[in-house]
């Protein structure tokens, strides 16, 4: 009896997990049976970030159970350790306690890893999220001049973080959130500096993003010109949502604040798409964006991973 009695704990998590994973799937059945569906006849538009918020929606996840684990795994070695002394009676020496404490130490040591880990990552994705966020609200002013914005547009195995169709033309959007020093400089930590081939911050330089806002346009350029059956240019834009751009050359591709928007469109005005073939390129666009599920009456409300072509390629 001593001796069954020793797995008490392990019998008690494993009892735990099993009685909440049935509730789950008795849950799930439930709502199955109930036969109800969700009233919308078809998928929503992506909203902006749409890929960084699923992200961010499984990283949530992570932390969860990390955080439950570096909590529970501590407690179960310990019950485990009292367990057999009580029952077993085993004494509890200095040895038991140094091997439980070193058992209970590699354990939280990979959880506060992992931790340390993922809350890194979701700082880095929030933001990003809330820059397209802040990009996206910004260029939806556009839809009073007679344009159409679409976000997060899914190529392959990379994602436009918006695409602006209208008279003017057609734009690739890439937004870049980056985070300011705060050397009580002012306006001098806001500014960027493009020479055309570099964009030079307070304390640092980059050139990927202009290669990769280069790409996206080519890419974008070549998907429509094939689905629409005419030539279409697509011109690539960089967006820095809170900063102040110095532009030194006219070469390049078009580095902005989102504010700054018109003023592309402005300096293209004369170069003008007719209605029916900007019809012809939304109907496109909408069709591979629109591709949200609704999911409110679908399981216990969770959503499928993600596609190949919604991971982004930052």
């Amino acid at each position: 009896m001593n001796h069954l009695a020793q797995f008490i704990p392990v019998v008690l998590i494993l009892l735990i997990c099993g009685m909440f994973y049935l509730v789950t799937r008795l849950l799930i059945a439930y709502i199955k049976l109930k036969g109800r569906k969700h009233p919308f006849a078809d998928n929503f538009l992506r909203s902006p970030g749409e890929s960084l918020r699923r992200q961010l929606e499984d990283i949530n996840l992570d932390l969860n159970l990390y955080l439950f684990s570096a909590f529970a795994v501590p407690l179960a070695i310990y019950a485990v350790v009292l367990t057999q002394a009580y029952f077993g009676g085993n004494a509890i020496s200095a040895a038991l306690v140094l091997y439980s404490f070193t058992i209970a130490a590699v354990f939280e040591a990979y959880y506060i890893f992992k931790l340390v880990k993922l809350i890194n990552k979701r700082r880095k994705f929030r933001l990003g999220y809330e820059g397209e966020l802040a990009v996206g609200q910004q260029l939806n002013q556009l839809l009073r001049d007679g344009y159409y914005v679409y976000h997060d547009f899914p190529a392959d195995k990379f994602n436009i973080d918006h695409v602006v169709v209208g008279p003017a033309g057609v734009y690739a959007v890439e937004t870049k959130a980056r985070q300011k020093p705060d050397t009580g400089a002012g306006r001098a930590d806001a500014k960027v500096i493009y020479d055309g081939q570099k964009l030079h911050f307070p304390d640092w330089t980059e050139t990927k993003a202009l290669e990769q806002t280069r790409r996206q346009a080519q890419w974008l350029s070549k998907w429509l010109s094939s689905a629409v059956g005419d030539p279409i240019h697509a011109k690539s834009v960089i967006v820095l949502p809170g900063w102040f751009v110095d532009r030194m050359s006219p070469n390049g591709v078009s580095v902005i604040n989102p504010k700054q928007f018109k003023s592309v469109l402005n300096s293209d005005k004369d170069k003008k798409l007719d209605e029916k073939l900007i019809n012809r390129i939304i109907h496109q666009i909408d069709q591979r964006c629109r591709d949200v599920h609704p999911r409110a009456c679908e399981g216990l409300g969770g959503r499928p991973g993600l596609a190949d072509n919604e991971l982004k390629s930052k």
